[in-house]
Order: structure tokens, then C-alpha cells, then sequence
């Protein structure tokens, strides 16, 4: 059992917003946008909340104000099944839950469900008077369907149930409000079939390290402890004490207490008569104490209390107990789901920390015995595999809000299928070419406002030092990254992923208009030179068709709006257009800063911030073109 897709309305910032969930799922965006919302929303649906938490009190989402979360599952095992019985859909496959907070603060669950026409009016009837009433009028006018008699609520609601369970056939789907599913008890808390298990950024290790019925710790040990016989003992050992309390004061006290008594019997008794005084040892109640335990770590052989440790370690305690917390209930048995839920998983982790512990949870979620579903809203690309860029979740919010209403939340999402859509007719074998650019090239791009998409490692070390140079075409300040995308097909494979995902994109490519030429120098024989020149035309025109531009063969330089295109490579217009970049490529590599080669990116990231000469104007025009996409 698997969470397929939630839709949360006027909970928070998030007015109308469905999410759609993978075995592991990465909510990224930038901060204020809704990403650990989304989790704190299911943390209501399932684990409950104060009411006060759910609402933004800056805006009123909605007509009528109630806050809703819908739930909807997949991947029904037939234990799952045999548990929801009614609830779920004709093909057994999916069920969908929903919880709803109205304007008046109180809280109620429904589900699709399978259920008995006839019984609807019945259910939802204001008494059990009126219920009975309806019920027997059932009875009388359709006697075929068999209806036992009752003569209280509680039995008629299970006559109900029973009868729907022996006809099955005769069910339809509905909405009915959910009572007592999954153990619900007062709160949405789900027990054996799904524990929804969520660490938030602000979960202190140290509170949650102690042995109390709220605290994590505490809750495993209650799971994994048995405390009965301890407890039992102790308790046994506390009545033999209060047994023996007597015998203790008489042997240590008896006299004492004789002689004062009598002492002060006499010295009443100059003032009054009749009463004498007695001093004796009060018999004490002694309440056994209930089995305690400590947690600590044993650092270098010293035991440690779990607040000395650092925030990295903490943050990976917390993370590991709340997975053996569910592990330890149903889900540990082979016999349910958990989804593990992580506001900020990088928080406190060193990077080669952060990489490891990405991919141990990422080795759990992909481990069928395991059962466990990830999610995770994070600013990291550790916790984020471009090369799974549908397994991404980009949330963005609107700048500011339009026409008196609050901004809006939108979600974005691709798949494999829809990137090919996209590029079909320009670009084939897709997939076997995705893996390789995707996941080597665009992870810290999935987080920038904007990309700018290029062949090579030059373009871009000359693009990033050009922007140095300068606050106003400055790349990084503005969340703009430049990513090498090794060729030109590599560039329209990061486009169309980007792009589905939101990202504006700037592409960069070259015309290789004097490829033939280099060819003819090295010697190639002349059929090669056509049929490489064929290839970079045609290459050409798929590329400027992409983008939506007209075709050419060998287009000339020039920086357009959405993208830019060399008439044939960087380096032929640096050495005619950028004055002294020769003589600075020389500078560089005589103060040992890089070495000589061709096309050696740090020699030319480094050139491009030291040079003082004016850059040559398609490079400035790139660079302004960008920064427009995200004015």
C-alpha cells in the first residue's frame, strides 16, 4: 500500500494543489513555497494536529473555508484489502481517504467506499428513532433483500455491515464518512496497514531521546519493551517494604517515642486532666516507581548524553529511531507500509555524509522486502537524482498576488514519456541517452530560478567568469546556473527536462560552420568532409526547429531572446572579438594559475575574470538575454 497522489485545499499557503508521489518523491523549490507544508499536511491527515496549525491567518483560501486533505492509494496487497473491505474501489486496487476540518474547527474523515444504496438515508439519519423508522420501511417494501431485525442503533449500524458483507454484488461506490478505520480513534492515526512517519526540521534529538509516552525514544520502548514483569517486581518489592515498616519503627524508635510521649503526657497534664499525648511513626505510602530508561553514546568507550553529540549525528539518530519505530509495528512484520517523510534530510550533515545517507534511503525505498516510500522536501541535489528528474517535484509560488487574492501554489512534474513527446521529431533514442546527461549534469540545475544550457566546459567557465565581473549580469545572485551539457543534442535533452519542469531555459549552441575546413586541415579525406558538413546542417535545423526558430543550415551569431547560437565555435570568437584574450590565455598560464591546454576550462575561467578589455558583445548580449528570464 503506497500513497499515489494527495490533494491538499486551504491548508496553509496551499490554496488548491495535487502532488503525485513515486516509490521516492523530491519536493523542491525555493524557501516560503509550500514544499514542508505538503508534509506537515499529510502529518495532520495522518498523526492529527492542532487545529490552530492548519490555517494561515494572513489569507482565507476557498469559498467556504474548510481545510481538506485527500489521500489516495495504490499497490493494495490483499491484506490490505481483507482490512478495508468496503472502502475499497470496484478494481481493488485504489482507495482514496479524505479528512476535512470545517469553519467551526471540527474535523471529520471520509473515503470512498462500497456500500448499500438503500442504507445511505439510513446512516445519515439525525436519531436513532428516525433511523429505525427508515430501516423498517426498507424492510417492508423490499422484504427480498432479507433484513434482520434490531432494536438499537449499535446493532442496526451492524446489521448493516453484515448485510453488505454477505452481498456484495448488490454494493455501489459512495462517500461515507470513516469512523473507525484504520484504528482511527478520536485522531487520524493510521496503525498496521501505513504509518506515515515524519521528522521536521525543528525535532530536537534530545527531547526526543527521552523515556517518556510522547517522545520517540519512549515510543519504541514501549513497541519493543516489555515493562510488565520488571514493573511487577517492583511493585512487590514496595509492599514488603510497607510491610516492614512497622517492625522498622519499633525496633529503631519504640522508646524513643514512649519516653517522649510520657514526657509530654506530664507536662500536659499541669494544665489539663484527662487526655494524654502520643508520638509514633507515620506509616508512609511508597508508590513503586515505573522502569526507566536513559539513552546515551558510547563515544571512544565514554558515554555521552545524546545532546553532546553534534547536530549531524542527532539529526541521523532521529531519522534511524522513527524508521525502527515503524519498522517495529505492522510494517515490520511483512504486513504494511511506512512512509518516511523528512523536512530538510541534509540539515546538519556533513556532504559526504549527506551523499551517503541519500543513498541508504534511497537503497531502502527501491527494496521491495523493505516497504518503505520516501519523500523528502529539500534544498540539496545530494537527495535529488536528475537521472529520476520524474521522480522531482518543483513547487513555486506566484511573486505576489494578483487582483486582491493570495499567491498561488503550483506544482510541477515530468516523465520520460512526455520529455519524448517533446522532442519528437528532433531528437531520438532518448532514453538511452537521458541517464547519462541527466544524471551527471542536471542536479543543481533542477534548483536554479533559471539555466543557461551549453556544449562545452569552455562556454561555460567563459560565461561564469564573464558574470563575475559584473553585479548586473551576475549569474549566481540572481539563481542563474550555467550547466555543460556535452554537445548539442546533450543541450536540447536538458531543455526539454528543465523546461517540462518550469525552469526557464537560455540554450547556447554552435553552428560548426568551419568544421569542413578543420576537417580538410587534418587531412580527412573529402567524402568525410560532406558528410560531416550534411550532418551539421541537418543538426542545425533540428536544434534552431526545437527552440521554435526558422532553419537554417549555418545560422550566424547572434544572441536571440530564448536562445543564442556561435556561427561556428567560442574559441574562433575570442581570439578575433575579445582584444588581448590570446595574450591573457598566455598570462595565466606563465603565472601557473592553469595549464596551456586547448580548451582547458579553469585556463579560460580564469582568463575571463582577469581580462579588462570589453568582452565581445554576443557574450554581453547572452548574458543580458538570460538575466530577462528571470526579471
Amino acid at each position: 500500500m503506497r500513497i499515489a497522489k494527495v490533494r491538499i485545499k486551504n491548508f496553509r499557503c496551499l490554496e488548491d494543489v495535487e502532488v503525485h508521489f513515486d516509490d521516492v518523491t523530491s519536493l523542491i523549490g525555493p524557501n516560503g513555497v509550500g514544499k514542508s507544508t505538503v508534509l506537515r499536511a499529510l502529518d495532520w491527515f495522518f498523526n492529527g494536529g492542532r487545529a490552530s496549525e492548519l490555517v494561515d491567518d494572513d489569507r482565507t483560501h476557498g469559498t467556504d473555508g474548510k481545510v481538506s486533505v485527500e489521500v489516495e492509494f495504490d499497490r493494495l496487497t490483499e491484506a490490505d484489502r481483507d482490512e478495508l473491505g468496503k472502502y475499497v474501489t470496484v478494481d481493488s486496487d485504489r482507495c482514496v481517504i479524505w479528512k476535512i476540518r470545517d469553519v467551526d474547527g471540527s474535523e471529520m474523515m471520509s473515503g470512498n467506499a462500497r456500500t448499500f444504496p438503500g442504507f445511505d438515508a439510513i446512516r445519515k439519519a439525525p436519531s436513532a428513532t428516525e433511523m429505525k423508522r427508515l430501516y423498517q420501511d426498507l424492510r417492508a417494501t423490499d422484504p427480498d433483500l432479507g433484513l434482520p431485525a434490531w432494536t438499537s442503533k449499535a446493532a442496526g449500524e451492524q446489521a448493516m455491515k453484515t448485510w453488505e458483507l454477505e452481498n456484495t454484488n448488490r454494493l455501489e461506490d459512495s462517500a461515507v464518512t470513516v469512523t473507525n478505520l484504520f484504528g482511527f480513534a478520536g485522531q487520524a492515526v493510521m496503525s498496521g496497514l501505513f504509518d506515515y512517519v515524519f521528522v521536521s526540521a525543528d525535532m530536537r534529538a534530545s527531547e526526543e531521546s527521552r523515556d517518556g509516552r510522547t517522545a520517540l525514544i519512549g515510543r519504541i520502548l514501549e513497541r519493543t519493551v516489555d515493562r510488565s514483569a520488571a514493573d511487577e517486581d517492583i511493585r512487590e518489592l514496595t509492599a514488603s517494604v510497607e510491610a516492614r515498616q512497622e517492625e522498622i519503627f519499633d525496633r529503631n524508635f519504640k522508646r524513643q517515642l514512649q519516653d517522649l510521649s510520657a514526657a509530654l503526657s506530664t507536662s500536659v497534664s499541669q494544665f489539663t486532666v484527662g487526655r494524654t499525648v502520643v508520638v509514633q511513626a507515620a506509616k508512609q505510602e511508597i508508590k513503586p516507581p515505573r522502569t526507566q530508561f536513559t539513552l546515551s553514546v558510547l563515544d571512544s568507550e565514554i558515554g555521552t548524553p545524546v545532546e553532546k553529540q553534534g547536530h549531524g549525528f542527532q539529526r541521523t539518530l532521529l531519522v534511524s529511531a522513527l524508521h525502527l519505530l515503524a519498522d517495529r509495528g505492522m510494517a515490520g512484520k511483512g504486513e504494511g507500509s511506512i512512509c518516511l517523510a523528512i523536512e530538510e534530510p541534509e540539515l546538519f550533515q556533513h556532504p559526504v555524509q549527506a551523499r551517503a545517507f541519500a543513498s541508504v534511503l534511497r537503497k531502502l525505498a527501491e527494496d521491495p522486502g523493505q516497504n518503505i516510500q520516501i519523500v523528502y522536501a529539500t534544498h540539496s541535489p545530494y537527495f535529488v537524482d536528475a537521472g529520476n528528474f520524474d521522480q522531482v517535484r518543483r513547487i513555486t509560488r506566484e511573486a505576489r498576488a494578483i487582483d486582491g487574492r493570495a499567491p498561488t501554489v503550483s506544482v510541477r512534474s515530468t516523465s520520460i514519456a512526455e520529455v519524448e513527446k517533446r522532442l519528437s521529431g528532433y531528437h531520438h533514442n532518448v532514453r538511452s541517452q537521458l541517464d547519462a546527461v541527466t544524471a551527471t549534469r542536471l542536479s543543481e540545475a533542477l534548483f536554479s530560478n533559471a539555466a543557461v544550457l551549453v556544449e562545452g566546459t569552455s562556454d561555460k567557465a567563459v560565461l561564469e567568469g564573464l558574470a563575475e565581473k559584473s553585479s548586473v549580469t551576475s549569474l549566481l545572485g540572481s539563481g542563474i546556473t550555467v550547466v555543460d551539457m556535452g554537445g548539442k543534442y546533450g543541450v536540447m535533452l536538458g531543455h526539454a527536462v528543465l523546461s517540462e519542469l518550469g525552469i526557464p531555459c537560455y540554450a547556447m549552441f554552435d553552428g560548426d560552420k568551419d568544421n569542413s575546413a578543420r576537417m580538410r586541415r587534418n587531412g580527412r579525406s573529402e567524402k568525410d568532409v560532406t558528410a560531416q558538413s550534411r550532418k551539421d546542417a541537418a543538426d542545425n535545423r533540428k536544434m534552431l526547429a526545437y527552440l521554435q526558430a526558422d532553419e537554417e543550415d549555418f545560422p550566424e551569431s547572434a544572441a536571440h531572446a530564448r536562445y543564442a547560437v556561435l556561427e561556428d565555435t567560442l574559441e574562433p570568437l575570442l581570439e578575433k572579438q575579445w582584444a588581448g584574450w590570446v595574450d591573457q590565455l598566455d598570462l595565466v598560464v606563465e603565472a601557473g594559475l592553469a595549464t596551456g591546454n586547448k580548451k582547458n576550462a579553469l585556463l579560460y575561467l580564469v582568463a575571463a575574470r582577469r581580462i579588462t578589455s570589453p568582452a565581445p558583445k554576443f557574450l554581453q548580449d547572452v548574458l543580458h538575454r538570460v538575466h530577462r528570464l528571470v526579471g
